[in-house]
């Protein structure tokens, strides 16, 4: 197939396309990269179905969008030491839920650039995925409450309240990795402009973000509650239904995602983070 005839099909009214013409089994000409970096920056999460990729060639689509990131905790598959996989073994009871609304590694001084995620086998039913996007969840807000959050920063850990309720629940077992976890924070801004863009969207973090500097705990409690209701609104919102050989890449910089918990099947995905080269900025 020639990567002549790249077309994008937006998914939803807010965020999302389907992608076609692309034929990743042989090397892009620039053109048709341009075009995907182009259209990724539009659309935030580009979908690509029907893929029978090698473990080289998902590389290599990744490295279109970007360095490939080595993150330490997570599982890879064998004889590989960059693929991660995920849905192999059953979730602890102390882990971070990826149920949650979330930014890839946000705790993190530079957070992923984004992300590649490849369905390998997936369930019958259920198992989605849903991206948030981060412009229209900030555009959407009050001038009055864009305002107040304008020169507000967020404190970001690994180990957010509802992942140090697991690590309690856990009990003497999990106290190393609740140590460990604790590690990792940092300081991002609230509302940050996008390197490539230039666009505002909203950094929060359902998952990852502890709380808003500066608040107190009864004020991070109702901002914070409404910021997180605030970014579930579906019309901010795409939601994708896996077939095997999906392939979704997506701007991790202005988008959240969260996978749908309805299904006990099997759901075995591979992915490459790609590397950030920037601390998200206001």
């Amino acid at each position: 197939m020639a990567n002549t005839s790249i077309e994008f099909t937006p998914i939803s009214g807010s965020l999302g396309a389907l992608v076609s013409g692309v034929d990743f089994a042989s090397e892009l000409p620039a053109e048709s990269v341009k075009a995907l970096l182009e259209g990724w920056l539009k659309y935030q999460v580009l979908i690509f179905e029907d893929q029978e990729l090698t473990n080289q060639q998902f590389k290599s689509v990744a490295h279109y969008f970007g360095e490939i990131e080595i993150e330490e905790f997570i599982g890879k598959i064998e004889g590989d030491d960059e693929i991660e996989i995920l849905g192999q073994h059953p979730v602890q009871e102390w882990a971070p839920n990826p149920c949650l609304y979330h930014i890839d590694v946000s705790m993190q001084e530079v957070p992923s650039k984004g992300a590649a995620l490849y369905a390998v086998e997936i369930p019958k039913a259920g198992g989605d995925t849903i991206w948030v996007n981060g412009y229209a969840a900030w555009e959407a807000l009050s001038d009055s409450m864009q305002q107040f959050l304008l020169d507000k920063k967020g404190l970001f850990s690994a180990a957010h309240r509802k992942a140090l309720d697991g690590f309690i629940r856990g009990g003497q077992k999990t106290h190393k990795i609740a140590t460990a976890f604790l590690q990792h924070r940092s300081e991002h801004p609230i509302v940050c402009t996008h390197p490539e863009t230039g666009r505002k969207y909203l950094f929060v973090d359902e998952l990852f973000m502890h709380s808003i500097i500066g608040l107190s705990f009864d004020e991070n409690d109702a901002i914070c509650s409404f910021l997180f209701k605030h970014i579930s609104k579906p019309e901010f919102q795409c939601r994708y239904k896996w077939r095997v050989g999906s392939l979704a890449i997506w701007d991790n910089r202005c988008t959240l995602h969260r996978r749908v918990d309805d299904t006990n099947d099997r759901r075995i995905m591979h992915r490459l983070p790609i590397l950030g080269d920037a601390r998200p900025m206001s």
